[in-house]
C-alpha cells in the first residue's frame, strides 16, 4: 500500500524531530596539558655596546608538552656603570625565540622592553619545541648588565 504525499511528509517531519530530540551537544574546551610545570631561572650578562653595536645574550630551553602556558619574566637587570655604581633600573629588550644550532632567532611579535620585575612581561601558549629567551641592549648601555630571567612552561 503506497504512502500518500501527506503521510510521507508527516513521517519525514516526525523522524527529523525524533532524531533531534533528547540529544544536545555543547562546545568542548581545549584540554589543558598534563604534567608538571617547569620553572627555570637563567642568568647571564649582556656586554656593553662594542664599537656602537648593541649586544645580547640568549638562554635555550625545551618545551616538552605543547599547548601549555608560558610566562617569561625579567626578574633582575643591573648595569655596572664605569664608575662602579650599579643601575638597577636599566631597560633591556626581552624576546622569545627559536633555538637551532646554537643560535637564538627572535620570533615576530615577542619583543618587549622590560625592567626587572616580579610580573611576567611575556606570556601566552606555546607548542612543544626548542626555544630561547633573549635579553638585549636597547639603550646603548655603557656597562655590562647582569640579568636573571624566569621562564615557566610545561
Amino acid at each position: 500500500m503506497p504512502l500518500s504525499l501527506r503521510a510521507l511528509f508527516v513521517f519525514l517531519i516526525a523522524g527529523t524531530v525524533a532524531g533531534c530530540s533528547g540529544s544536545s551537544t555543547s562546545p568542548t574546551s581545549p584540554t589543558a596539558p598534563t604534567g608538571n610545570v617547569t620553572n627555570e631561572v637563567f642568568t647571564g650578562t649582556v656586554p656593553a655596546a662594542s664599537n656602537g653595536v648593541l649586544q645580547s645574550s640568549a638562554n635555550p630551553f625545551t618545551v616538552a608538552v605543547g599547548n601549555g602556558n608560558l610566562s617569561v619574566t625579567l626578574t633582575s637587570a643591573v648595569e655596572a656603570m664605569p664608575d662602579g655604581t650599579m643601575l638597577s633600573t636599566v631597560t633591556m629588550g626581552l624576546a622569545l625565540g627559536t633555538w637551532s644550532n646554537g643560535t637564538c632567532t627572535a620570533q615576530a611579535n615577542t619583543f618587549t622592553p622590560a625592567q626587572g620585575s616580579s610580573v611576567a612581561q611575556l606570556s601566552g601558549t606555546i607548542a612543544a619545541g626548542s626555544y630561547c629567551v633573549q635579553v638585549s641592549d636597547i639603550t646603548n648601555q655603557v656597562g655590562s648588565v647582569a640579568y636573571a630571567v624566569a621562564v615557566s612552561h610545561y
